[in-house]
């Protein structure tokens, strides 16, 4: 009977520090907060500060209007550099197309593919601060736009060669009639 009284005082007691787990939920990890004497703190202080002064930055640069032949100049001058430079790839998908200005501050550009597209918007981290010194608007973004192409139809048979140029020049009939000429 004592025997009993016992394992059952132990069962009682492991079921209740069971429960105690289940209702104590685990606290999350945290962090050890950082002491305001130690250097991390030092750093903590200097990274917040860095932050906020680039936010500040950005907000008081200047945004000075310029027109599009300014535009184009500096455009031209950014791309002459690249062939300077050897990056002759770049800067023919950068001259293939003409600029366009849209609103104040946004310039659009067309490129002939996606492939043109990816590598303009690799170049996009020089081109853009370059263009925003030189203009001095900090407000200056770009647009690209791919060019959609219609698929040019290929002629093969001397038929169909003389269907496309009848479709091109309609008197090019007549003169075949005129003439009773054969293709």
């Amino acid at each position: 009977m004592i025997n009993n009284e016992s394992d059952q005082k132990k069962t009682n007691l492991k079921t209740s520090i069971q429960i105690s787990k289940i209702n104590k939920p685990e606290k999350p990890n945290i962090q050890n907060p950082i002491s305001s004497f130690s250097l991390s703190s030092i750093a903590l202080k200097k990274a917040a500060k860095n932050v906020t002064k680039i936010r500040e930055d950005e907000t008081h640069k200047p945004k000075d209007d310029f027109d599009f032949n300014l535009l184009e100049k500096t455009w031209k001058e950014y791309t002459l550099g690249l062939k300077k430079e050897g990056k002759k790839n770049i800067a023919s998908i950068l001259d293939m197309n003409k600029i366009s200005l849209k609103d104040s501050n946004k310039i659009l550009y067309s490129v002939p593919s996606e492939m043109h597209k990816v590598e303009v918007n690799l170049e996009m981290k020089n081109l853009l601060p370059f263009l925003r010194e030189r203009l001095n608007n900090h407000d200056i973004t770009v647009e690209l736009i791919v060019l959609k192409r219609d698929k040019e139809e290929s002629v093969y048979s001397p038929t169909e060669k003389y269907q496309y140029l009848k479709k091109i020049n309609p008197l090019l009939d007549e003169l075949k009639s005129k003439f009773d000429l054969n293709f």
